[in-house]
């Protein structure tokens, strides 16, 4: 397709949901204006709409990766025309899991070993999961373990006539195995239909797991049509529990604020971060029912959920964040704090969370050439040619990076870029390669960039660099 047969086609699509929002407000408002008795049916067929979109607490907290090694090679796969992860989801939920038998630790090495293992399917969480929501998602017994334990992957193996399970958690390198009915063959038969693979292994990177591609592969780059959410539905959907007439607004600064009695939503008037405070929650004790709080906080904001999963739980926060996902992979710089973070009620009742205003709609058809992604260990290759120390690197992430298209604030491009973490600060690979190694300090921040520079000019400097160190780095 050509460049212009491209931009014409986005702006066909963008007037057709342009048409489609005036159509949409000019049947709402009319249906105001004259207060209608049919105005009930149009609220529920709208309610309807929306709860057909939003997606449950199994679906956000679906692992978000399949790696399977045969016996010759080690793979992370993806099938772009059906939902591999669902139907594994689905035939394993088909299956009754027994007892799971108590943890046991593993070295480094075995640890490596095990995640490394031939003829596996893993399914990988974005950081740790509980138990009982794996139960719920899997739709198993909580019963069958004896404590709410927390853990990262899951790894299948073939035992006899059976599978064998085991729950694997990286930080602790703790593993728990158990049984389930279920036949091997089922679950190779739905990976083996992957049409996305790329060659990988589980390395130690300075004591830390880590998912090294061994091959190059080509990755494609997206465009999707954005919508933005306007304030009044964060504050119907936020603080619906406030009469109208109770919520008063101000201006403050830069921002917006809403705010009835415990409740505060703050919408900045540039950017596309908005925050809400609420005081008085009851504190959540377990990281089960902080996980559960915050996808019930992530629902009530109305924002669509289509592409949002779990990225990463923080201990020292109890902060929950999510992202958008495009065919297993993250996005990275929507917002300096991804798609939404939530902090689900702390010891004083203060609940917080912040949510972008921006959303992905629809893919268009994309004019950016697919991308060649080098293998991980040229990562640190070019890091250390850089001048970087190499055991100060301490996770690789490769992701999609948010980039507003430069035609039309309507649509944004999903460009394949790696990030490192270095020092405890995340950027892109891009971004350090232009920065003096001697401006990184012992924590990470850069100093001594001087005005005009690349790196004090780039947008990617600063962009998204807030996430906990553990998170979303499986």
């Amino acid at each position: 397709m050509t460049r212009l047969s491209s931009i014409a086609l986005r702006i066909a699509l963008i007037i057709a949901v342009g048409i489609s929002f005036v159509l949409t407000y000019m049947i709402m408002a009319h249906n105001t204006l004259f207060n209608q008795p049919s105005q009930d049916v149009v609220g529920d067929n709208t309610s309807t709409v929306q709860n057909s979109t939003v997606q449950s607490l199994g679906d956000v907290y679906l692992p978000i990766r399949v790696v399977y090694h045969d016996d010759v090679a080690e793979k992370l796969v993806y099938n772009r025309k059906n939902n591999l992860m669902a139907n594994l989801q689905k035939r394993l939920a088909k299956g009754d899991l027994n007892a799971v038998g108590a943890g046991r630790k593993l070295s480094a090495k075995d640890y490596a070993d095990r995640l490394n293992q031939k003829n596996s399917i893993m399914m990988i969480y974005p950081d740790r999961i509980t138990w009982r929501l794996f139960t719920d998602t899997f739709k198993q017994s909580s019963k069958l373990a004896d404590t709410d334990f927390a853990f990262d992957r899951l790894i299948f193996t073939p035992k006899g006539n059976q599978l064998q399970v085991a729950f694997l958690n990286d930080s602790t390198r703790m593993v728990r195995t158990a049984t389930m009915k279920g036949e091997y063959t089922a679950l190779t038969r739905l990976v083996r239909d992957a049409d996305f693979t790329a060659q990988c292994k589980y390395v130690v990177l300075n004591d830390a797991i880590q998912l090294f591609f061994t091959k190059s592969f080509t990755m494609n780059p997206y465009s999707y049509l954005v919508s933005y959410t306007p304030d009044n539905e964060f504050v119907n959907n936020l603080m619906s529990q406030a009469e109208t007439s109770n919520i008063e607004s101000k201006s403050a600064g830069d921002a917006t604020q809403y705010v009835s009695g415990s409740q505060k939503l703050i919408v900045p008037k540039t950017g596309h971060l908005v925050t809400y405070q609420s005081y008085g929650r009851k504190e959540a004790k377990s990281m089960t029912r902080k996980l559960e709080n915050s996808f019930e906080t992530l629902k009530s904001s109305g924002i669509p959920l289509r592409n949002i999963r779990y990225f990463g739980y923080d201990d020292n926060t109890d902060t929950v964040s999510f992202r958008n996902y495009v065919e297993g992979f993250p996005v990275f710089q929507q917002t300096t704090r991804g798609a939404v973070q939530i902090t689900p009620g702390d010891s004083t009742g203060l609940l917080e969370a912040s949510f972008a205003n921006s959303n992905l709609q629809v893919p268009v058809p994309s004019d950016q050439a697919a991308a060649t992604i080098m293998p991980t260990d040229q990562v640190i290759t070019q890091m250390v040619q850089r001048g970087f120390k190499q055991k100060r690197i301490e996770r690789i992430q490769l992701g999609y990076r948010w980039q507003m298209d430069k035609e039309t604030d309507q649509v944004v491009d999903l460009l394949p870029t790696y990030y490192v973490r270095y020092a405890g600060q995340w950027q892109s690979l891009a971004t350090w390669l232009k920065t003096d190694p001697d401006t990184v300090s012992e924590t990470g921040q850069t100093t001594g960039a001087p005005a005009g520079s690349a790196q004090a000019n780039d947008p990617l400097n600063s962009a998204d660099t807030s996430d906990a160190n553990n998170m979303g780095v499986r």
